[in-house]
């Protein structure tokens, strides 16, 4: 499971620096806070064992959040592209559908794992 939340975060992280320089937004670089706190959790995870199972269910937590916050970006990339409505604010569009789906495909695969793990 950590090695998914690195993955995703890392993929967060990157995501919002390369918007970064794209936009040169402050708002650009939400990603990469999401990615950021994902990889806090991850380093006091490894680090108090004891409570790993703990800090990977925060980690799905704010990739909910994460979840939560960029869905209204679905709405327009297919508004977008079934009736070709223009996008107020393309670069913002996209890096936010893409945090959304990097977030979606987190959050699924943390899930899956619990429920294997629960099985076991």
């Amino acid at each position: 499971m950590d090695n998914i939340f690195n993955k995703i975060s890392v993929s967060l992280i990157i995501l919002g620096i390369v918007f970064y320089g794209l936009a040169m937004t402050f708002t650009a670089l939400i990603p990469s806070i999401l990615g950021f706190l994902m990889q806090i959790v991850l380093f006091f995870g490894r680090n108090l064992p004891q409570f790993h199972k703990h800090f990977a269910h925060v980690n799905v937590l704010i990739l909910f959040l994460g979840i939560g916050a960029t869905y209204g970006s679905v709405l327009d990339v297919l508004s977008y592209l079934l009736q070709g409505v223009d996008l107020d604010r393309p670069l913002a569009t996209v890096e936010q559908f893409t945090t959304f789906v990097l977030c979606l495909v987190g959050f699924i695969l943390a899930i899956r794992s619990f429920i294997e793990a629960r099985k076991k």
